[in-house]
């Protein structure tokens, strides 16, 4: 007799991905990546400033990166800098500048710096915390600079300019142990960074489902291999295929939607030992933070989305003969896979496909 905990188990899962699809972005931000912005008139132009998310890039010393943003007055003006643990390490600290109508000029400008007539330049002061931050969703960790939360004083376009100019910052009496601590150590040439805007946490049904491909840009962005970063979905892979060629025997008789869904669940299960894996390697640059109990989520969903789907592929043949419930269950396991970012998109693909290949269709294994 089957288990009865799968006669439902594919209305729980779908239950458990909307639940995480509509609470979880309250705390997420949308990441970015790419763009010039070398000069005010071809900065990078931010549409709908409000929404929360992460400008990702990379900049050489000496050099300025501009974004802009239409604000009305009154309007809040949520803005933070952040660069990866290992360049904050190395003393790669840019400065952040927010440039708009109504400002008066403040802090320490680079000579560089290119002000629209009438703007004004407001230079946040910079830090380098004792601990990084920790990031739950991604896992990852950073070290945040600055931090600012305003009102904007006047209607009209604001430029962010990141600074990698030395001198760039606002003067603190912290400064010049900072300067003695910092002596000796060579500077890099350039370094990778992130501009926080915004602060209301939505996102489109596009950036969510892409969220694993942004991930993997974010690894790289702090200074992780692909190597390193696949490490652990190759292992969880081969340790799969492992199974597979030793139980071949009995691989051979399972139908084309039975092998889809037990790659599916193999897939599922490396995204579950690449957030262990993320998060321990985090955890191991920064102190703890409740985040961590966002990644213990992730962990949880991603293992549970792979077992459930190779007990669905392997347990009881008999199971979904002649029926339609078992390709529910499985398009429940894509839906949730791409809700919950397991997988890596290539886990719910499999699953939509053990859904639709016929389950009389034997393999030729």
């Amino acid at each position: 007799m089957r288990p009865r905990v799968f006669q439902h188990s594919g209305f729980f899962l779908l239950l458990l991905a909307v639940t995480c699809f509509i609470l979880t972005p309250t705390l997420a931000h949308v990441p970015v990546f790419g763009g010039e912005g070398k000069s005010p008139e071809t900065a990078i132009q931010i549409e709908d400033p409000a929404k929360s998310r992460v400008f990702y890039g990379q900049l050489a010393f000496g050099d300025i990166r501009y974004y802009s943003f239409n604000m009305e007055k009154g309007e809040r003006i949520i803005l933070g800098l952040i660069v990866p643990v290992e360049q904050g390490n190395q003393d790669f600290t840019p400065g952040l500048i927010l440039i708009g109508p109504g400002f008066e000029n403040g802090g320490q400008s680079p000579e560089r710096l290119e002000v629209p007539e009438g703007y004004g330049a407001k230079v946040l002061s910079y830090n380098l915390p004792e601990s990084p931050v920790y990031e739950g969703f991604t896992p990852s960790t950073f070290y945040s600079l600055s931090r600012l939360d305003m009102e904007a004083p006047e209607s009209g376009t604001y430029y962010v300019a990141v600074s990698a100019v030395q001198g760039t910052g606002v003067a603190r009496e912290e400064d010049s142990v900072q300067e003695e601590n910092t002596q000796g150590r060579e500077t890099p040439e350039k370094g990778n960074y992130g501009v926080v805007l915004g602060y209301r946490e939505t996102f489109t049904l596009k950036e969510w489902i892409t969220t694993p491909l942004s991930q993997i840009k974010v690894y790289r962005w702090e200074g992780q291999s692909l190597l390193l970063i696949f490490t652990p979905l190759a292992l969880t892979l081969a340790a799969g295929f492992v199974a597979i060629y030793l139980k071949r025997e009995t691989v051979a008789g399972l139908s084309l939607a039975s092998i889809s869904g037990t790659l599916a669940g193999i897939f599922f299960l490396g995204t579950g030992a690449s957030y262990i894996f993320q998060m321990l390697l985090s955890l191991s640059k920064s102190s703890y933070s409740p985040e961590i109990f966002i990644t213990f989520i992730l962990i949880l969903a991603s293992t549970g989305l792979g077992v459930a789907a190779i007990a669905l592929s392997l347990k009881d043949k008999r199971y979904g003969t002649g029926s339609i419930r078992k390709r529910l269950y499985f398009f429940a396991l894509g839906i949730a896979g791409l809700l919950l970012w397991a997988g890596l998109l290539i886990g719910p693909f499999l699953a939509f496909e053990a859904a639709l290949l016929p389950g009389n269709v034997k393999n030729n294994v």
